[in-house]
């Protein structure tokens, strides 16, 4: 058998791979020049220039500003949340989709909705860990780094509209406060229906070729004077600093591409034990996620009412089960668990073949490991307490309590999310609850997870709970049907939080209004209040020795692997590489680009029921100047070898020029795993082709402003 160290020794050296930090990007020169780079890569690095000033975070997506007037391009199911908060009664709007004429006619998201443009970073490492001692209990290390966090956040945000983070980057190795500015007023303008954004629905989801035009378009207001503000009718659109040109000539195979935006989470800097792990969570997910799956899909196809409410959450759901089942069958492919075993060996023979670096490094390793292992006992508890947790109104009540509880204390003292700096947005979030509210599947997630928790062996049985459950249901020797029975009578017999009034009402009471209700989720979150801080207390200890520990191993993993990125936090990061096709197994190549043909090849039944209006546009054969013209009509998706995962979905994919030619929306199948274990041979991104947006813009939806918005005369 080849061996595979080599390989794991040299990431570095593989074609894509990479979230690169923008201070990085200078030092990439080289390489950016090899994949077709055209500009000057010190200006990639620049957070106050084209690209980078133009991308912007829309908390768990990325979008990017394209016109002077505040417009935003972004993905399709990056905004169904904003559509569903945007909609009026007896709309669709994710679903039917929605095109806003005139500025006027732009719809508020709701004041949940913030996105936020990146202004700086800071290396902060010295503030957060340089003064901790090696001999600090493990709670008292993890409140000394929040405590110093807090501080650094507190002094960023004295600044007007801006709102910072400390990120860890490196397992710990380096802190970073990014400071950013907040707009808060955000307007939909622009959503295609599902059957264009999403077509092919969880048939195609993940897997190429792929026809989805999974686009959108935003707008970002402002104050009259040009400052962020709260949503208000007098907001005008806000001036960005920076756009990004739009190109009308696309990209073809081999061509240069980088994408700009905010990854969520990577795991390579991971311990194979946390990589076994992570099998057996996907495992679950397959079985939960796609129950709860299911119990959406029935609900939108039963209940009129339910695609209005449904439509986000289900689409949520359905990713994380088709990328769970995918992750399996890429690590099962790949040997990924044994391949990271390897690296981890390769880690242990570095730091034992230099007694200075095995006693100072040894043993912070093993107990890393040790600590990876400790949740083994209790998984199947907290994965069902992590549904039950699911429910929409039984989290709304234990975040309310919560905020009563905090309320208490000083500011500086309180947890993270329950500060002042939190309390628009968590109000905000009370008021837009109802658009995603549905309560017959909000009663079945709960009567599942309770029949679950009710089934483990008592020792396991979270003794708030159940103490609960008996007094709900009083009956002696009631069984597990009963005690769930009689719970989620009481919980869902007029629930106070069904009602937006009552949820702010309880936003500002005190803890005692909390113990005196009668209302079956307000006394459950009262009787879990225990149970939760006791697990947050564990959580606390384990974190702070996770700080301890980690560093070690990623120091250890940085000198056997050099030039290794960062994984992946939700900061801004860039990736390059080629329009490129792959061959998933023998005898099959896919390339690189679909188009329009291909998606009214697929046309029938949904989940391939595309608009008559498109597929007339495709009949008509008229693509104006938006043909490929190597292909002779028009491009729907393309691949790409960049390195992307979630929270890149609507990043701008830019040419070797930094124009924008399309938006990544997903990856590949047989890359979903590259969250752990890149490999190059497969793992591909997928974008939707600027020219296919510009194309149904003129010739589908005759969007005429808004293809001249973009910088572009309508031709069709």
């Amino acid at each position: 058998m080849v061996s595979l160290l080599p390989l794991l020794l040299a990431p570095s050296a593989l074609a894509g791979e990479g979230m690169w930090e923008p201070r990085q990007l200078p030092a990439l020169a080289s390489e950016l020049r090899a994949a077709g780079h055209a500009g000057d890569p010190t200006l990639l690095a620049d957070l106050h220039q084209a690209p980078l000033g133009a991308i912007v975070s829309l908390g768990g997506c990325t979008a990017s500003f394209v016109s002077e007037r505040g417009l935003l391009a972004t993905n399709r199911h990056c905004v169904l949340g904003m559509a569903q908060r945007a909609q009026r009664p007896g709309e669709r709007l994710g679903t039917d989709g929605f095109y806003a004429p005139t500025e006027a006619d732009e719809r508020p998201t709701g004041a949940v909705t913030r996105i936020t443009v990146t202004q700086g970073f800071e290396d902060v490492t010295a503030t957060v860990v340089g003064k901790l001692s090696p001999r600090l209990e493990d709670r008292a290390r993890h409140d000394a780094i929040d405590t110093a966090i807090k501080r650094l956040v507190a002094s960023c945000e004295r600044a007007a509209d801006t709102r910072c983070r400390v990120a860890a980057f490196e397992e710990g190795l380096r802190y970073v406060l990014v400071r950013s500015l907040e707009l808060r007023d955000v307007r939909l303008v622009m959503v295609p229906p599902d059957m264009v954004g999403s077509y092919g629905d969880e048939v195609d989801n993940w897997h190429w070729p792929r026809h989805a035009g999974d686009f959108a378009f935003l707008r970002a207001y402002g104050s009259r004077d040009g400052k962020p503000a709260d949503p208000d009718p007098g907001n005008v659109p806000w001036q960005p600093a920076h756009r990004l040109e739009v190109s009308r000539r696309g990209v073809g195979p081999g061509d240069f591409v980088m994408i700009a935006g905010f990854p969520g989470r990577t795991e390579r800097w991971r311990t194979a034990a946390e990589l076994a792990g992570e099998v057996r969570t996907l495992q679950d997910r397959l079985v939960e996620g796609g129950w709860a799956f299911d119990l959406l899909s029935e609900a939108i196809r039963t209940d009129p009412t339910a695609a209005a409410a449904l439509t986000s959450s289900r689409s949520g759901i359905g990713n994380g089960v088709s990328a769970a089942r995918g992750s399996l069958e890429s690590f099962t492919r790949t040997g990924a668990v044994a391949r990271v075993a390897e690296r981890d060996a390769a880690i242990d023979a570095w730091v034992a073949a230099d007694p200075a670096r095995a006693s100072r490094l040894a043993a912070p390793i093993a107990e890393l490991r040790a600590l990876v292992q400790k949740h083994e006992g209790t998984r199947a508890r907290d994965l069902h307490l992590s549904w039950l947790g699911r429910s929409d109104l039984l989290s709304t009540a234990r975040s309310l309590y919560r905020w009563s509880r905090e309320r208490q204390r000083p500011d500086a003292q309180r947890r993270s999310g329950y500060q002042e700096r939190d309390v628009a947005r968590a109000r905000a979030g009370l008021e837009s609850l109802d658009s995603g509210l549905h309560l017959a599947t909000d009663r079945a997630v709960v009567q599942r997870a309770l029949l679950a928790l009710l089934a483990l062996p008592a020792g396991q049985q979270p003794p708030e709970l159940m103490a609960w459950l008996r007094a709900t249901t009083p009956a002696p020797g009631a069984d597990a049907a009963a005690l769930a029975e009689g719970a989620l009578t009481r919980l869902y017999t007029r629930p106070a939080l069904a009602d937006t009034a009552a949820r702010l009402a309880l936003f500002e009471a005190a803890p005692a209004a909390f113990r005196a209700s009668p209302d079956g989720f307000l006394s459950l979150a009262v009787a879990l209040g225990p149970w939760d801080e006791a697990r947050e207390a564990e959580a606390d200890a384990e974190a702070g020795a996770l700080a301890r520990v980690r560093p070690a191993f990623a120091e250890a993993l940085r000198a056997v692997q050099p030039g290794r990125a960062a994984d992946a936090n939700s900061t801004l990061r860039v990736s390059f590489g080629n329009v490129k096709g792959y061959s998933p197994r023998e005898a099959i190549t896919y390339a690189p680009q679909t188009t329009v043909a291909g998606l009214a090849a697929k046309a029938g039944p949904w989940p391939f029921a595309a608009p008559r209006d498109l597929l007339a546009a495709i009949s008509a054969g008229r693509w104006g100047p938006w043909a490929d013209p190597a292909l002779g009509t028009v491009v729907v998706d393309f691949l790409s070898d960049v390195d992307l995962t979630g929270g890149n979905s609507g990043s701008p994919t830019l040419d070797g020029k930094g124009r924008l030619v399309g938006l990544a929306f997903d990856t590949n199948y047989e890359g979903i795993a590259s969250d752990w274990v890149f490999d190059p041979a497969v793992s591909r991104g997928i974008h939707v082709d600027v020219r296919y947006i510009l194309w149904y813009l003129d010739a589908v939806l005759q969007a005429d402003r808004l293809v001249r918005e973009l910088g572009i005369e309508p031709e069709l």
